[in-house]
């Protein structure tokens, strides 16, 4: 490999280079490093074509975001302008993703459908808020069934779409599992007609990943991804047009000193979990600090500075809206809980960890704490009353 083996992320804002040669044509571009993972391990070959799509659809957009800020309104457009840029950015994002996917000649996609576009908006909304249907921020989660290939991957394209017109992060979430025979005894909502799919090939827990990852979209653009072999970071660079090596083997710290939850709910919150808030904000915890609240409201970005500070990120169930949660286990919580356990970090829904966790269905949501290991520990405690 032609990249440093440095752990230390404090090193991560340096271009990494090959021994000989000017620094700037040797950066590691991603094209390169797959290349170069695939002549160690030539199983994952297939796995690069799908990466390789991947990232083709992220550039573009990182693009669409960022055109798409300039875009100024008068005042009194504002709230209808909020509305239509995000759904259009939700439907170019999944139409980004679909093309760059089957470009490679070697997948076709479906599209799980909200739960029954037949039903009135007031039962939809009660869909939304107490089953496991989509959200309106998320309608254009894909599935990829590889055509000559053992992997099915699967595709959340614009996590925190509400974010953008703030300019706050957002970002592309993705997993992708080797394809199985499992038969499930649910049926799961309707996709498109003219394309086929198992869904139990993606009904599957969050251990069995055999690659992971997200893209941020911030003041930079970040791949981040694992395909088992750690947590790698590559940033978009603008000049180059290519995504270069720049966080390589990310560790998350043993512990952090912030939390990121939405607290507006907590008074809804088990009262175990609020016991343990209370313990982040006062400093009567294990580190004896008080912890200090960060929140995007994108988990993308609420996880990749997890990832790179430490700390945990928690969104429990509620007695209100979210009894379940309000995070999607198959595409939001288990890809992010494998990076982050391949970072060193840990996760749970509170009961045992998201990654030994099958989904019943495409949409169902789950409690979500990922975080620090210490940190995890220390929370589970107060959980299973161990204290």
């Amino acid at each position: 490999m032609y990249y440093s083996s440095s752990n230390d992320a404090s090193t991560s804002n340096l271009p990494y280079t090959s021994s000989t040669g000017n620094a700037a044509s040797q950066k590691v571009t991603l094209t390169r490093y797959l290349s170069s993972l695939v002549q160690e391990q030539p199983e994952l070959r297939e796995l690069e074509s799908l990466l390789l799509s991947v990232s083709m659809a992220c550039k573009t957009i990182s693009n669409l975001i960022n055109r798409g800020n300039i875009n100024q309104q008068t005042p009194m457009d504002r709230s209808n302008m909020q509305q239509n840029s995000m759904t259009k950015l939700d439907q170019l994002s999944t139409q980004v993703l679909r093309n760059a996917l089957r470009f490679t000649g070697k997948v076709s996609t479906i599209t799980p459908a909200r739960d029954n576009p037949n039903q009135t908006s007031e039962k939809l909304e009660q869909v939304v808020r107490y089953d496991d249907g989509p959200s309106e921020h998320q309608p254009g989660v894909l599935i990829a069934s590889a055509i000559d290939s053992k992997y099915v991957a699967f595709f959340d394209p614009l996590d925190g779409s509400g974010n953008a017109d703030a300019t706050i992060a957002t970002g592309t979430i993705f997993g992708m599992f080797e394809q199985n025979n499992i038969q499930p005894n649910h049926q799961d909502i309707p996709m498109d007609k003219d394309l086929d799919s198992d869904l139990s090939d993606v009904l599957q827990p969050g251990k069995n990943l055999r690659a992971a990852g997200y893209c941020l979209y911030s003041s930079a653009t970040i791949l981040v991804f694992s395909v088992g072999d750690g947590t790698h970071g590559f940033t978009l660079d603008p000049q180059l047009g290519e995504f270069v090596l720049t966080h390589p083997s990310i560790r998350i710290p043993p512990r952090g000193t912030i939390y990121s939850c939405n607290e507006a709910n907590s008074e809804a919150w088990p009262i175990e979990v609020q016991t343990y808030l209370s313990a982040l904000k006062t400093g009567n915890n294990q580190s004896m600090k008080k912890y200090t609240q960060r929140y995007v409201g994108s988990m993308v970005g609420d996880i990749h500075r997890t990832l790179m500070y430490g700390g945990i990120f928690f969104y429990p169930p509620d007695q209100g809206l979210h009894p379940r949660g309000n995070l999607q286990l198959l595409y939001k919580s288990a890809p992010l809980a494998y990076l982050v356990a391949q970072a060193g970090g840990d996760s749970t829904n509170g009961e045992t960890s998201l990654l030994d966790v099958s989904p019943e269905r495409v949409h169902v949501r789950s409690p979500c704490f990922i975080g620090s290991p210490e940190d995890i520990q220390e929370m589970k405690t107060y959980i299973s009353h161990e204290q």
